[in-house]
């Protein structure tokens, strides 16, 4: 019988792309664009002229050929891993990618061991063909097309940067870009009042953190929300807030005593997108382009003073990760607990060191958003130890029990419906199939004359139709059984994990990583003259147990 390819139609398109093709649109014939509609309409119309099965598109729209973390493009490898496609089918290989190594790698080891097939149109490439000779050759050209590209944009950059032209994305807070001119700065009027103020503050002494919680307790918008604001953009929930290292940036940026300094980061490759600071032979440096904010007396000044506070660190102990370091949250504003090493000085001469966490914002905002939420690394520890002996025993005691009541709190979970589910998605693949091979036979009876092509469309869109709506139900409750078995499976990993810490002694860091996901700290309160503090404990596979 012959073989039915379920096919999945992959398009992509990116920014450059989408330029190059509006640049070109009055000579290129709309079949040859590279929008993502004709890419769409040419795969379709492809494979319905080869007899496959159509079964999804995925899109990637502004997406570069260099990354393949792309959510059209791994939503596509995990319908491969079930098995919903077997076929993918691109308009030519720049589309599924341009990283020579990464598209040799999918189309020699990943795709085959998915079972799928790789079909590329116009390069009339085929897996399952003779003619993948050629294939490497292309990917290399097109790896080698991604190279030169960067290597031309990075040169047009560094020229723009060269001729003193500003050219990143946002303007420093106190400024915007001119209107007449968006690679020129001028000043913002109400921020740089702002930042006038900032640096006064700096030159009679007040530490950064104070600053923020000064601007903060006026309700000075920050930077980010102000911008938003300007922009007519909703604000972002991050960065609502002044913070220490807000006001540390602006406090050492030149840019306010009207210098600009541009190129001290870049990428370690047109593959590696990751920023690193440049060498400062390699900055480039102009002065006088902009109107300063804060004369270069003045901004001198305070890096003399930023300097000497700098100093005063000079020989304290480096930071270190403490026990609980990135695991605790503040229960109410949910921002990370920082860590804090305190040094006791006691009568006899002798010092005893010790580490508490308290609330984030609290801390970058100068205390002036929050609250302490502070809680000892010894406290903690020893509420930590006695809850995971607790649940180890319980384990120990009645697993079964354990693992019933964890099931309960899952809201969905009901064993009964999951046995129903499943006796449905047998029927569901057993009927899908059926369609599938209807459609299969179809288009051999119109290919032999035994069909008219009036009929053949409209029983294969009718047929087309029910084994949609088929697929659609039997991914939905696939989907639940998966979550449901995952759940299952999630439970059973945490008791078997926990049981073997029934005699635990002391609480390390790698019991904690194997255990907990996060911990909620509490403000410490006082109830009827006794000092509470709500602590929940997260843990992996299972979040919070009770």
């Amino acid at each position: 019988m012959k073989q039915i390819y379920n096919v999945g139609i992959y398009c992509r398109l990116s920014v450059d792309d989408a330029s190059n093709a509006a640049k070109a649109r009055s000579y290129i014939p709309a079949d040859e664009s590279t929008s993502i509609e004709n890419q769409r309409e040419l795969l379709s119309k492809f494979a319905m002229f080869n007899g496959w099965v159509e079964t999804r598109t995925y899109i990637d729209d502004g997406y570069s050929g260099g990354n393949f973390q792309r959510p059209g493009f791994l939503e596509m490898l995990e319908d491969a891993r079930k098995g919903v496609i077997n076929l993918i089918l691109v308009k030519d290989l720049s589309r599924l990618g341009r990283d020579y190594v990464e598209v040799g790698r999918y189309t020699d080891a990943v795709f085959p061991s998915l079972g799928c097939r790789f079909v590329s149109v116009l390069d009339c490439l085929d897996s399952e063909g003779g003619n993948t000779d050629m294939l490497h050759f292309r990917a290399l050209m097109n790896d080698y097309h991604l190279r030169d590209l960067s290597s031309k944009i990075k040169s047009v950059l560094h020229s723009k940067k060269a001729s003193g032209q500003f050219i990143s994305a946002y303007a420093p807070y106190g400024y915007r870009k001119s209107a007449g001119d968006k690679h020129k700065l001028v000043t913002d009027e109400y921020a740089t009042d702002i930042v006038r103020r900032i640096y006064a503050l700096r030159l009679a002494g007040t530490a950064y953190g104070q600053i923020a919680a000064a601007l903060n307790r006026e309700g000075i918008p920050s930077p980010r929300v102000y911008w938003s604001r300007v922009n007519g953009k909703d604000s972002c929930k991050a960065a609502q807030l002044w913070s220490y290292a807000t006001v540390k940036d602006i406090l050492r940026n030149p840019v306010y005593k009207g210098m600009l300094v541009m190129n001290h980061t870049g990428t370690r490759s047109y593959k590696d997108h990751t920023q690193i600071s440049k060498p400062e032979t390699e900055w480039i440096c102009h002065e006088a382009l902009h109107e300063a904010i804060i004369s270069p007396e003045d901004w001198d000044a305070v890096q003399k003073i930023n300097e000497a506070a700098s100093l005063r660190s000079v020989g304290r102990q480096d930071p270190a990760p403490k026990l609980f370091t990135g695991k605790l949250i503040c229960a109410d504003c949910k921002a990370p607990m920082s860590a804090n090493a305190e040094t006791q000085h006691r009568r006899n001469g002798t010092k005893k060191r010790y580490v508490s966490y308290f609330c984030g914002t609290y801390g970058r905002s100068g205390r002036s958003v929050c609250s302490w939420h502070r809680i000892y690394e010894l406290t903690l520890a020893e509420i930590v130890t006695a809850e995971i002996k607790a649940h180890a025993q319980a384990v120990t005691v009645d697993e079964a029990a354990v693992v019933d009541r964890l099931k309960r709190k899952v809201a969905d979970y009901d064993e009964h419906r999951l046995s129903a589910v499943r006796q449905e998605i047998g029927k569901l693949r057993r009927r899908v199939q059926e369609l599938e091979a209807i459609t299969a036979k179809l288009y051999e009876d119109k290919y032999s004359g035994a069909v008219s092509e009036s009929t053949f469309m409209m029983l294969t869109q009718k047929n087309e139709q029910e084994r949609l709506a088929k697929a659609e139900r039997l991914e939905a409750l696939l989907s639940e059984v998966d979550k449901a078995e995952k759940e299952t499976a999630a439970i059973h990993n945490w008791t078997a994990i926990i049981r073997k810490y029934l005699d635990l002694q002391e609480l390390d860091r790698a019991t904690i990583d194997e255990l907990i996901d996060h911990i909620e700290i509490g403000e410490r309160t006082i109830v009827d003259g006794q000092r509470r503090q709500d602590i929940k404990v997260f843990y992996r596979f299972v979040g919070l147990v009770e």
